[in-house]
């Protein structure tokens, strides 16, 4: 990091010994570099050492390796011949800067105005350095800190150092936002308390990520996006005021050589994600109390009449869209297959009346022998001919009936009965035509519910299914 100016003072030495008391560096520079084939720009430099790769693992209950990773403390280097110490460094407007020429486009960023101290700065291999540094990205509104303390010959030995940053911009982040998320980003602050502690290669550290007003921009097609919804994650992990606050905890060791650090993080904040899209409901649910309930409407078979118990929790999702205008819903508006039409069949028959209307009672509530004579006359009307009955076997009659003194022909009425409804219950299935349009029904009903119908879609694809007698619809979040 070279400077325009470095000053010093209050120097003593010695054939073995250089004591600075305090120094300072005016206008210093740094430059690191993502070069086109993902190395660094000094990586060229430093002695190429592979063993030496940190490496962590993540902290997870299931994860045994963290546990149980044996923490080595490496030998410290040996005492230098002259031993060098500046007691204070202040930095004067310095400039940090990062490149990478690994993403197109290019992303490009500077901590500027970089100004602070580093006190304890020494060649001892158990000496502890003390950072105190501040500057800004962009501009005055988007301050960063890094402090903490680091023994600057071993980090691995003994690291405690806390970075901040607030209020950036997140359009900055266009090239990775572009190439992983498949998204630009078209507005969006980013705030980040980032800690690291490491004591003799055992690692905590913690990055809490807060993301304010994210709003994705055009999409990118890139090959190397996620194959996650992004734009629902984003939507379900934001609060009522639209903030997105993360915690990512990873604990381990240097010497695990199975997890790397940034993988780690990746993988515990796609298992956030990934919870978040497979249970968007429920996401919602811990914000608009009664969402979670909104998912499944069940319909009475036959009926659109929305059921009382979806009031409430259609309102609360409406809500929910209206503070949420990213969101979209799917509602079913197809039929139900063909081929499972009985609990729809049913309704049709015990709900008609008597053709001569002598009784005001649905079907079902009638004796034996005026449910038969209606089945009868039905048979006659819809079919165009009288019923010819099976040849009831002496054991069917004789099981027709568990009342105790039945005739002959009482038994036979039951089961001529029996027949006449399975018959009936054919001859009155609801046609293709009458389920699409019971499907579409239901559909509008939920819409109306809404009140939204810009961002609520009824998709013809998506069907009811049949659950404890009740045709159940279920929306769906994107």
């Amino acid at each position: 990091m070279p400077g325009r100016l470095f000053t010093f003072n209050h120097v003593s030495y010695g054939a073995k010994h250089l004591t600075i008391d305090s120094a300072r560096l005016i206008h210093p520079f740094g430059r690191i570099v993502v070069l086109p084939d993902r190395t660094l720009n000094f990586q060229s430099l430093t002695a190429k050492n592979t063993s030496e790769e940190p490496v962590v693992a993540p902290a997870s209950s299931d994860s045994k390796t963290a546990s149980t990773a044996a923490t080595s403390v490496r030998a410290a280097p040996p005492t230098p011949a002259v031993q060098i110490r500046v007691k204070e460094l202040d930095v004067d407007d310095g400039t940090m800067s990062f490149a990478d020429y690994s993403v197109q486009p290019n992303f490009e960023a500077s901590i500027n105005a970089l100004q602070g101290s580093i006190t304890n700065i020494s060649n001892l291999p158990d000496e502890v350095a003390n950072i105190d540094l501040r500057g800004e990205v962009i501009d005055q509104y988007s301050p960063v800190a890094i402090n903490g303390s680091m023994n600057l010959l071993g980090y691995d030995r003994q690291t405690n150092m806390r970075l901040m940053f607030r209020n950036i911009d997140l359009p900055v982040f266009n090239p990775y936002s572009g190439r992983y998320a498949g998204y630009a980003i078209a507005k969006g602050k980013l705030t980040t308390d980032i800690t690291y502690k490491i004591e003799n290669r055992a690692l905590q550290a913690d990055h809490h990520i807060i993301i304010d007003q994210l709003k994705w921009g055009q999409a990118t097609a890139s090959k190397d996006a996620v194959p996650m919804p992004i734009r629902l994650a984003t939507t379900l992990l934001k609060d009522k005021n639209g903030v997105i606050d993360i915690h990512l905890p990873v604990t381990g060791s240097l010497d695990d050589r199975k997890f790397s650090l940034w993988p780690v993080i990746s993988q515990i904040l796609g298992n956030t994600i990934k919870k978040a899209v497979t249970a968007p409901f429920r996401v919602f649910g811990a914000l608009f109390a009664g969402v979670e309930k909104a998912q499944y409407v069940d319909f009475s078979l036959g009926s659109a009449a929305l059921p009382a118990a979806s009031g409430d929790a259609l309102g609360a999702l409406a809500k929910t869209l209206a503070d949420c205008p990213e969101l979209e819903i799917d509602i079913p508006g197809g039929r139900r297959p063909k081929r499972t039409p009985r609990p729809l069949q049913m309704p049709r028959l015990t709900g008609r009346r008597r053709v001569d209307n002598t009784n005001q009672g649905g079907l079902a509530a009638l004796p034996t022998t005026d449910q038969h004579k209606d089945l009868v006359n039905l048979y006659e009307l819809k079919l165009g001919k009288k019923p010819e009955y099976p040849d009831f076997t002496p054991e069917e009659l004789h099981a027709a009936s568990n009342t105790v003194g039945l005739d002959e022909n009482s038994r036979r009425q039951i089961l001529e009965t029996q027949w006449l409804r399975a018959q009936l219950q054919a001859a009155f299935a609801p046609s293709s035509a009458e389920l699409s349009a019971l499907g579409a029904e239901r559909a509008k009903a939920i819409r109306d519910a809404l009140l939204d119908p810009a961002h609520v879609f009824i998709a013809s694809d998506l069907k009811a299914t049949a659950v404890d007698g009740r045709s159940r619809v279920e929306l769906k979040i994107k």
